[in-house]
């Protein structure tokens, strides 16, 4: 097979692949952020994998809390967050 041929064999794939997978649903997308988490490209995410994120996450929501940096959360400090949150994201219906 010629170089050529095999080009443009691979140029057909590569243009007919979005119409073999179809549009992303919700499903498709949300797999596909967790897979992200994948550092060691292994097609799995490992627990490991899964605690860095979780820890990640938790380290940045504690810094938000803790406004006065000192390493600990007060009940006011808690309060405050809370607050916050619930004006963002606890709207009441009316």
């Amino acid at each position: 097979m010629s170089i050529r041929y095999l080009s443009a064999i691979l140029m057909t794939c590569i243009i007919a692949m979005p119409a073999w997978a179809g549009p992303k649903t919700a499903t498709d997308k949300v797999v596909d952020t967790f897979m992200e988490l994948d550092s060691d490209a292994d097609e799995s995410v490992s627990f490991g994998e899964y605690k860095t994120m979780v820890n990640q996450r938790a380290r940045a929501r504690f810094r938000q809390m803790d406004r006065n940096h000192n390493g600990a959360v007060s009940s006011d400090e808690y309060r405050n967050f809370w607050r916050q949150q619930k004006a963002k994201w606890y709207r009441l219906k009316r």
